[in-house]
C-alpha cells in the first residue's frame, strides 16, 4: 500500500511532464494539416448538428433548443466514455516507456485523462461560440465545477483499473470499446429522458447518464438532481475502494503484462 501511495504522489508531482505530454500528443495528430485542431471542432459541430436534425425530426422537437442539449450530451459523453474507449489502451500503448523507464504508473492515468480534458475544454469553447450565433447562450450553474471534478475522479479510478486489467486480459481492449458504443446509444445523449415515459428509471440506473448529467445540466443553467449526485458519488467511492484494493496488489505486474 505504501508503494501505491508513493506511486500516486510521484505521479502528481510530475504534472508538468504529463500536462506537456498530453498537449503535445493532442496537437501532434494534426501536425502539418491546414486546419489543425479546427478538425476537432468541425467534427464535433457537424456531428451534433446532423444528429440534432435527425432526432428533432423524429421526436418533433424545436431544433434551436435541442441543439445545446445535443452538443453538450455529445461533449460530456465523449469525455466520460474515455473509461471504455481509451483507458484499455493506456498502459499497452506506453509499453516501451514502462519497460525502460521508472515512471510511476499513475503518470499514464494522469496524462491520458489530461488529454481528454484538454479536448473537452477545446470543444466547450467551440460550443459557446456556436451558442452565441444560435442565440441560446446560457450562464452555467456553479455546480458544473464540482460535477466535472467528480467525473474526473471516476475516470481516474476506474480508468486505472480498466487499463491495468486490460493489460492482463487483452480481450478487454476490443470488448470495452464496443460496449462504449452500445452504452452511448442506450443513454439519453441525443434524446431526452422524458421520452421514456414511466420507464425513466432505466436511465436513472445508467452510470453514463448520471455522469453526463453532472456536466450537461449545470451547463444548461440547471442543477443536477440528487439522484445524479448520489449515483455518481457512489461510483467514485466504489472506484476509490477498488483502486485501494487492486492497484497495490497488481501494480508491480504491469511491466510484465504489457
Amino acid at each position: 500500500m505504501n508503494k501505491a501511495i508513493k506511486d500516486l504522489v510521484n505521479g502528481l508531482n510530475l504534472y508538468p511532464v504529463w500536462l506537456h505530454q498530453a498537449w503535445y500528443t493532442l496537437g501532434s495528430k494534426y501536425k502539418r494539416t491546414i486546419m489543425g485542431t479546427l478538425w476537432i471542432a468541425g467534427n464535433f459541430v457537424f456531428t451534433s448538428v446532423a444528429i440534432t436534425i435527425v432526432f428533432g425530426a423524429l421526436f418533433h422537437q424545436d431544433l434551436k433548443t435541442l441543439l445545446p442539449y445535443t452538443m453538450l450530451g455529445n461533449l460530456s459523453a465523449t469525455m466520460c466514455l474515455w473509461i471504455f474507449a481509451e483507458a484499455p489502451e493506456m498502459y499497452i500503448a506506453s509499453s516501451g516507456i514502462i519497460r525502460n523507464h521508472a515512471y510511476p504508473f499513475t503518470f499514464f492515468s494522469f496524462e491520458s485523462v489530461a488529454r481528454t480534458m484538454m479536448l473537452f475544454g477545446h470543444n466547450l469553447v467551440v460550443y459557446y461560440v456556436f451558442m452565441i450565433f444560435n442565440g441560446t447562450l446560457v450562464v452555467p450553474n456553479w455546480s458544473v465545477v464540482p460535477g466535472i471534478l467528480v467525473d474526473i475522479g471516476i475516470m481516474l479510478t476506474w480508468g486505472t483499473l480498466v487499463g491495468m486489467f486490460a493489460s492482463r486480459y487483452r480481450d478487454l481492449r476490443f470488448l470495452l470499446p464496443n460496449l462504449s458504443s452500445l452504452l452511448f446509444f442506450l443513454t439519453p445523449v441525443y434524446w431526452r429522458v422524458d421520452s421514456l415515459g414511466p420507464k425513466e428509471w432505466i436511465a436513472e440506473f445508467n452510470p453514463l447518464y448520471n455522469m453526463i448529467s453532472l456536466i450537461r445540466r449545470p451547463l444548461l443553467g440547471e442543477m443536477a438532481t440528487t439522484g445524479n449526485w448520489g449515483y455518481s458519488f457512489a461510483l467514485l467511492v466504489a472506484g476509490l475502494l477498488a483502486c485501494a484494493i487492486f492497484f497495490p496488489l497488481f501494480r508491480r505486474r504491469i511491466p510484465f503484462w504489457v
